[in-house]
């Protein structure tokens, strides 16, 4: 992994046999804790915003080949390089705790694998983040709890996280 994040060569992470998933991107860091990296969105030929897995989840990844490199319509992986803290962030949480200042981001958890959590982060502990959920027209809803040791996947600054960002400020 340490070549690929050196190369900053996009790369498919799968998660079997934990889950039936594979991610693609380019990885900017990796430890037994995390796995973060900038998302490949294939619907956009583009670099799409962040995403952290856990670490431990990681059972195998392989370099792009040329066809899929060919998918890359535009190389916006710069807009993503050195914008992050990457020192400070080694855990979920600390990834959580540095995120509370974003505006929108989503998790999934182990819980429910089939959806996901869109909202901002109200309050954080080392357990547990209260989170503010957000609908997809950008009207606030309830807040809920949810234990940081059940959450498997954090996106933000994503296309879709910023297009809430936008109707938010909008509706202002």
């Amino acid at each position: 992994m340490k070549n690929a994040i050196i190369n900053k060569a996009p790369i498919h992470v799968d998660l079997n046999p934990n889950r039936d998933e594979i991610h693609s991107g380019i990885c900017i860091k990796h430890n037994p804790n995390i796995y973060m990296f900038v998302a490949f969105n294939d619907e956009l030929g583009k670099f799409d915003g962040y995403a952290i897995l856990r670490g431990d989840e990681i059972q195998q990844y392989r370099y792009w080949d040329e066809e899929e490199l060919s998918e890359i319509k535009t190389n916006n992986f710069s807009e993503f390089e050195g914008k992050l803290p990457l020192e400070n962030i080694n855990s979920f949480y600390d990834c959580l705790n540095e995120l509370t200042e974003v505006d929108i981001i989503a998790v999934f958890t182990d819980e429910d694998e089939d959806s996901n959590f869109i909202g901002k982060i109200i309050s954080i502990n080392p357990e547990e983040i209260e989170f503010k959920l957000i609908d997809d027209e950008a009207n606030w809803m309830e807040t809920i709890t949810i234990e940081i040791e059940d959450i498997n996947y954090i996106g933000f600054d994503s296309s879709y996280e910023k297009e809430l960002i936008e109707m938010l400020s909008e509706k202002a």
